[in-house]
């Protein structure tokens, strides 16, 4: 991957796919109505900022087979590259990968068809943290599975959440320091990070009930209202989680949950996929029916139409983004 470059870095940043392109490229979404894009990325990977001038990805030789895998950061001031892990992977789960927010530490997955193990490479070196038994093939539940790795705000924790291995607790929170486990859960899914310090909200298979993990007092309920809620995001710049939940007709919502449930709501309209573009933006796919098109999946599907939701003034707007891979500032960065 190499960057092509003509603008200068921005306030707030994503990797986006704009309607009418083939290659991802990083935008200053600084106004998220007027994207300005700053460098387009050749390649065909999926890149993750992680400061405000380097993306990461990562790339395998066979993908859902044997073969050898990477882990590479780019700077898009220089457009040199560094190979920052390398082995033997390609399966389900391979290449998931999360960095601290000091840059510190990066976590990522190893997947082949023995096992899969979770890695902490920090200044101790790249050593396994957590094994798994390996993903035995079967189709995916978008309401149900989930695969999230991800630091803490203030960088003390990671945790991985995944639903696809035959054996382990499929939640687990570690310690940055040792790569130690304080807390698990058999079979927990749809998490997120709080926007500082170190809590977790996530919700177990098939539960409607949103719990929250913190350091001192262990898992408890986060509020009362039922929520099977999909895909939460973080706002990395104000205390806002966004969410999708389908209603009993598998209608999707997207709702906000914010400030201790000081703030938030169902936000109008037939919408999923939220993700933050800045502190006050939240992005979102609209969703259509599909009729005989639908497949194994619910009754209605992203549709091609996208808009920006404007918290300041709660007001909607049409967007020439078709898709967000990430933003900066992430959870811990100003």
């Amino acid at each position: 991957m190499k960057p092509s470059c003509t603008g200068g870095l921005g306030a707030h940043e994503a990797v986006v796919v704009m309607k009418g392109a083939t290659r991802p490229a990083v935008a200053d979404v600084t106004d998220p109505a007027h994207p300005r894009t700053i460098c387009t990325l050749t390649g065909s990977w999926q890149p993750q900022l992680v400061t405000q001038s380097a993306v990461s990805w990562w790339a395998t030789e066979n993908r859902g087979g044997a073969g050898q895998s990477v882990i590479v950061s780019l700077s898009l001031v220089t457009g040199g590259s560094v190979v920052v892990a390398r082995w033997a992977g390609g399966g389900t789960l391979d290449g998931l990968s999360a960095w601290s927010p000091d840059l510190s530490s990066i976590a990522y997955v190893t997947s082949n068809s023995s096992a899969v193990s979770l890695h902490l490479l920090s200044g101790g070196g790249d050593r396994v943290v957590s094994s798994f038994g390996p993903v035995p093939g079967r189709g995916a539940n978008p309401l149900e599975d989930d695969a999230f790795l991800g630091f803490s705000a203030d960088g003390h924790y990671f945790a991985l959440v995944q639903t696809f291995t035959g054996t382990g607790d499929h939640l687990q929170v570690l310690r940055t320091s040792d790569g130690s486990v304080v807390y698990s859960q058999a079979n927990g899914t749809m998490a997120a990070w709080s926007t500082t310090g170190s809590k977790l909200f996530f919700r177990a298979v098939g539960s409607t009930a949103v719990k929250v993990w913190a350091p001192t007092g262990g898992a408890t309920q986060a509020f009362a209202q039922a929520a099977s809620w999909i895909s939460p995001e973080t706002d990395a710049g104000d205390d806002y989680i966004a969410y999708t939940v389908r209603d009993t007709a598998g209608i999707p919502h997207v709702w906000t949950y914010g400030h201790d449930g000081r703030a938030g709501g169902e936000l109008p309209n037939v919408r999923s996929g939220a993700v933050f573009l800045n502190a006050e933006t939240i992005f979102m796919l609209e969703e259509a029916p599909c009729g005989s098109n639908c497949g194994p999946g619910p009754a209605t599907q992203p549709d091609g139409k996208t808009f920006t939701f404007s918290l300041a003034t709660m007001t909607e707007t049409a967007s020439n983004i078709m898709w967000i891979y990430g933003a900066w500032p992430r959870l811990g960065q100003k």
